[in-house]
């Protein structure tokens, strides 16, 4: 063959080769596209799912900031009403200072009166003393002629009766030693200090509410006790 002749073959050559390597490289494209196509359209399927729950959130965001709002307005009320029943607490607190037999403490919906039990009894007894008959009228005083409800609460050590003259009045224990001594300042309050029945209730607790732990003497005497309680938020 001639030279001539050799030179169109070999230029007809070279565009058969470059055809082929075109449409080789076009369908690599479209098989890379299909094998793509799935995970971004649930990549745009997610990023529209993810749109909704923002949308979600922000709308719950409001409604708990609106409610916290209400929360607070209410506390601030609760804070008002406490600081109101804390001043009668510390009116009653300063008539009583220095008084060694009572003490007064402010309560969340009012005060109470706290006295001990050698200020009111006799140790075992729920007889009232002349002493605690005394205290008690000057509580009575301070009461008189109010109209907030009244409870008066009984409260014991968590040391078991053992005088047989107690374990004969109250056989059951400190429950019923505490709900007689309760009895026995409630009768008193009612009929010597001209209290209205209508106001007052009782409650034993025996050794079940302690002021404090019953770790030691100390604390066992702070733990006989009666207290009245004085609802002043009623």
């Amino acid at each position: 063959m001639t030279r001539l002749h050799a030179m169109p073959l070999l230029a007809f050559a070279l565009f058969v080769t470059a055809s082929c390597a075109s449409t080789g490289a076009g369908s690599g494209d479209s098989k890379t596209y299909e094998r793509l196509e799935g995970p971004i359209e649930a990549q745009e399927r997610r990023i529209e799912e993810l749109s909704r729950r923002n949308g979600e959130l922000d709308r719950e965001v409001k409604e708990l900031r609106a409610k916290l709002a209400k929360l607070k307005s209410a506390e601030e009320l609760v804070e008002s009403a406490k600081g109101e029943i804390s001043e009668e607490a510390r009116k009653i607190r300063e008539r009583f200072q220095g008084d060694s037999d009572i003490s007064v403490e402010a309560t969340g919906d009012g005060y109470r009166f706290v006295l001990h039990e050698q200020v009111l009894f006799e140790t075992g007894s729920s007889d009232l003393s002349e002493k605690g008959k005394k205290v008690l009228g000057s509580v009575a005083d301070a009461l008189r002629g109010g109209t907030a409800s009244i409870n008066v609460e009984g409260h014991t050590d968590d040391v078991p009766v053992g005088k047989p003259v107690t374990l004969q009045k109250s056989p059951r224990g400190n429950i019923v030693l505490s709900t007689d001594r309760a009895l026995s300042v409630w009768e008193w309050l009612v009929k010597s200090g001209q209290l209205r029945e209508s106001r007052l209730s009782v409650t034993g607790y025996g050794p079940h509410h302690p002021h404090v732990p019953n770790t030691s003497d100390q604390n066992r005497f702070r733990n006989r006790r009666v207290e009245i309680r004085v609802a002043e938020s009623d």
